[in-house]
């Protein structure tokens, strides 16, 4: 699947996309569910095996 197709799956650009692959913009669960639901694969398969989740404050909370 090219960005281009993934992008319009989550209505936003092929550049936003490009740049969310490259770690350079920051993707929602939601947008991380509807990818994990294009691909047909799991939603833990897209997390890495150390979770770093920001609270509303900005302040990291780590999951293992």
């Amino acid at each position: 699947m090219s960005q281009q197709e993934m992008a319009e799956r989550l209505n936003m650009s092929q550049s936003t996309y490009s740049r969310i692959e490259q770690k350079d913009e920051d993707i929602t669960i939601r947008q991380l569910k509807t990818i994990a639901e294009v691909l047909e694969i799991q939603l833990a398969d897209l997390l890495p095996d150390e979770l770093i989740i920001y609270n509303h404050d900005q302040r990291p909370v780590t999951h293992p």
